[in-house]
């Protein structure tokens, strides 16, 4: 009968060099999935390296309809879901008690969706489940509230989108972001008012705004125009006063719907 051959050292070296291998890879792997840390309150990156950061900024100074709160909150919904892991998404609202003053409705990060799960580290339901308590259910409860306010006496959108321009998580370092603008963009303040002046590029430049510049090179904005029975002024003349008013603030004013 044949003898058994021994396995010799170097038999012995390659199973020890391989079992560590994978040891060492396996921690490898994990501190590459290991999550960054986040604010328990937004779920944000506390090093603040959000990939996106999307702002949504409604005027609701007339009333919305039902319809219009409908394709609002679709909006809303979509572009949630449309976001990234760590994206963030803000909400704000005109303020005419102090126009450079913006009211913040929501601010949150997705904490990612199930179908970006890795399932060998993560658990794609918990992930989801995450998704829709901290991040979506709050956003469209707070939405919900902010938009049964249903009047304001103005619509100093030029302030909000100075005050917008000057945050600190809306700054280049983000890689993508983007302003979605949801108003029948009637600029009405004591700065400027189109009620006043109409949509008048001469009647801007001898304003007290035309001073100011808002920075938003870079930035994808976009407006979503609200329907109304009647518009004060011809929609034609004022979807080009803003656009011209972007186009010089460094924005690509991509569309107007």
């Amino acid at each position: 009968m044949a003898r058994r051959k021994e396995r010799g050292p170097w038999f012995w070296r390659s199973a020890i060099a391989l079992m560590l291998t994978s040891v060492f890879g396996l921690f490898a792997a994990a501190a590459i999935h290991q999550p960054p840390p986040t604010d328990a309150e937004t779920g944000c990156r506390l090093d603040r390296e959000d990939p996106v950061h999307t702002i949504v900024l409604v005027d609701q100074s007339d009333p919305f309809n039902a319809t219009d709160l409908d394709w609002v909150r679709t909006l809303l919904d979509g572009e949630a879901r449309s976001l990234p892991r760590y994206g963030r998404l803000t909400l704000l609202v005109p303020n005419s008690a102090a126009p450079y003053d913006p009211a913040q409705v929501f601010t949150g990060c997705s904490p990612g969706s199930a179908a970006e799960a890795n399932p060998i580290f993560q658990n794609p339901k918990m992930i989801q489940q995450a998704w829709e308590r901290k991040f979506h259910a709050p956003l469209m409860s707070e939405a919900d509230d902010a938009l049964r306010d249903t009047v304001a006496p103005s619509s100093p959108l030029m302030e909000a989108m100075y005050t917008i321009a000057d945050r600190a998580d809306f700054q280049g370092h983000v890689p993508a972001r983007r302003l979605i603008l949801v108003s029948d963009l009637m600029q009405h303040s004591p700065g400027f008012s189109m009620y006043k002046s109409g949509a008048d590029e001469e009647a801007w430049a001898e304003s007290g705004l035309a001073d100011m510049r808002a920075g938003l090179e870079g930035v994808e904005v976009v407006a979503r125009i609200v329907p109304r029975q009647e518009y004060a002024l011809p929609l034609s003349e004022v979807k080009a006063f803003w656009r011209g008013w972007f186009e010089a603030a460094g924005a690509d004013y991509g569309s107007v719907t």
